[in-house]
């Protein structure tokens, strides 16, 4: 039956043990979403820094009494943007739910709610098997994922969607008021 689907209800059998690069595999998995999250940091941390600068300048030339539309909307988009790059990289505060038979015990967030021995034991239940091992693994990886995709990137995207539309709507208004002002 091997290569053949298990009647419709049924969960598939798995293997005893696992090929020889199975845990390698999982490995660079793992350090590959890691760098996708150190990449979406470093984004939001660039993007904050840009967004900081123009909001600044625009507010000493909103306190100088010069604030037009132009320099408003430039304003606005700038803070919005940096408000998104904030909400990618800010850690959630609440610990996550309990769920002792689903929980990754890989993430601090989980195993530091346990007492060490406790911890140490439901970790060791969990590795005696390579299954086992391998379920605690990818378990880590998924809610990593999950994280990226959820959260990082998608209020990175955000952040960048919002600063370009906002530099693009900045441009054409200035333009429309430097016109207006040369023809006026």
């Amino acid at each position: 039956m091997t290569g053949q689907s298990p009647p419709s209800g049924e969960a598939p059998e798995l293997p005893e043990s696992f090929a020889v690069n199975a845990v390698q595999m999982v490995r660079t998995v793992t350090q590959v979403n890691l760098q996708l999250s150190q990449m979406a940091d470093q984004k939001a941390s660039i993007l904050m820094g840009a967004t900081f600068v123009v909001f600044t300048i625009s507010v000493g030339q909103a306190s100088r009494g010069e604030f037009p539309v132009a320099l408003s909307i430039l304003a606005l988009s700038a803070f919005l943007s940096a408000f998104c790059a904030v909400a990618a990289i800010m850690p959630s505060i609440r610990p996550p739910a309990r769920q002792p038979d689903n929980e990754n015990l890989l993430f601090f967030g989980v195993f530091t709610q346990l007492e060490e021995e406790e911890f140490i034991e439901r970790a060791m239940r969990r590795i005696e098997t390579e299954q086992g091992m391998f379920r605690l693994m990818f378990r880590d990886i998924y809610q990593n994922g999950q994280v990226l995709q959820r959260k990082k990137y998608r209020y990175l995207g955000l952040a960048y969607r919002i600063f370009m539309l906002g530099l693009t709507v900045t441009l054409i208004t200035f333009l429309i008021e430097s016109r207006e002002l040369l023809t006026g």
